[in-house]
């Protein structure tokens, strides 16, 4: 993963992602990144170019939106034990398109994205309770 910076693309370094849990009966887990921002901060539009990996589709990834704690940015994973994966809906989940710009990679512009805490978390990424670090994600702020 790459961002455009001054006219040049620059290499994303991913985070990693753990996993905490909350709730009693029906327990909610989401997913938790140390560090209330990330190191790339960026000013719209924002461009991204994605090499993925062979026999990945550049929508198997997600573009997630993620809420700051105190030293910390958060998103939900699961909702009352029903994985976002297979509802198909998450409280934190944007759309995106990626133009093909070449084999196996895409560009990927958001130009009315706001300011906050984004990610893209890869194909691959399992979220569970039992986890605790778990997955990557490639993290932006957008800054106003």
């Amino acid at each position: 993963v790459y961002t455009k910076v001054g006219g040049e693309w620059k290499q994303v370094d991913p985070e990693v992602v753990n996993v905490k849990t909350g709730g009693v009966v029906k327990p909610d887990i989401n997913a938790h990144l140390n560090g209330g921002h990330s190191i790339n901060q960026l000013h719209t539009p924002v461009e991204f170019l994605i090499y993925v990996a062979e026999g990945v589709g550049i929508t198997e990834y997600q573009l997630i939106h993620m809420h700051v704690q105190k030293d910390s940015r958060e998103f939900r994973t699961v909702t009352g034990g029903v994985m976002h994966v297979s509802s198909g809906a998450t409280r934190d989940l944007m759309q995106f398109e990626g133009k093909k710009i070449a084999n196996r990679t895409y560009v990927i512009e958001l130009s009315k994205i706001g300011a906050g805490e984004y990610g893209f978390l890869p194909p691959g990424a399992v979220l569970s309770s039992s986890g605790g670090s778990v997955a990557k994600m490639y993290t932006f702020s957008v800054l106003e």
